[in-house]
């Protein structure tokens, strides 16, 4: 059973909000606006609802971070969000507006669809949930690729790391969603090797976890040397 869709809109233009709209198949729309632009949003509001799309409105303050994460969270709480499909689309002046936005994107694992002035409307996928989550598995794999230094196939993948072939085949996904790795055909076979991206993200996060286990095993040693102290 295919899910409803709520798209999550910071208020922008009437016309590509409403190209998305068909083109998305949305369900409902929670339009979210800062309190000066009460009266297009009104408009708009009147607008969508005569085409039949459920809508809800959600006024903030645009220099609040807090204020407008916690209201657009609220709008989706009001709701069972796991039997939801949920996305973002982000066309606001207000630059606390958009990273508050982008924020509840994360949070709700939803995406963020970008899109262009041009006619006809373009529009492209981000995955913030896969950007800021990357589990064990999905960073030996990364790891895998970057020691390779080239593009390998998916078994070859799970062979040398020991994940499961469906393991494998779902991490890759997961991680060519978040732009951290492309995958291609040779010669019949899926080929896999790690992006740019990719590479600066694993290096990331083994500069975090070193970063943490370096404070960590730093505590631990002078609360070793204090009790060692103690009792002379």
């Amino acid at each position: 059973m295919t899910k409803q869709k709520i798209h999550v809109a910071l208020l922008g233009k009437q016309e590509s909000l409403e190209q998305l709209a068909i083109r998305r198949s949305i369900d409902e729309l929670i339009i979210v606006y800062a309190e000066e632009e009460t009266e297009l949003a009104d408009k708009v509001i009147a607008h969508f609802s005569s085409l039949g799309i459920a809508v809800e409105a959600v006024r903030t303050v645009s220099d609040d971070f807090h204020n407008i994460l916690s209201l657009i969270l609220s709008a989706l709480s009001h709701r069972r969000i796991d039997e939801y499909q949920i996305e973002f689309s982000i066309a606001s002046e207000h630059c606390m507006m958009t990273l508050a936005a982008c924020v509840a994107a994360a949070i709700v694992r939803a995406s963020i669809l970008c899109t262009t002035q041009a006619e006809p409307l373009q529009i492209s996928e981000v995955w913030p949930s896969e950007l800021v989550h990357l589990t064990h598995k999905k960073r030996e794999i990364l790891d895998h690729l970057e020691n390779s230094g080239c593009s390998i196939a998916q078994k070859e993948i799970s062979r040398n790391t020991g994940i499961r072939q469906s393991g494998v085949s779902r991490h890759i996904r997961d991680l060519e969603l978040a732009g951290y790795i492309e995958r291609n055909r040779v010669a019949g076979m899926k080929q896999v090797h790690i992006t740019e991206l990719g590479s600066i993200i694993l290096h990331h996060k083994q500069i975090r976890k070193r970063r943490v286990w370096d404070s960590f095993t730093g505590r631990v040693s002078e609360g070793i040397q204090t009790v060692g102290c103690n009792n002379v």
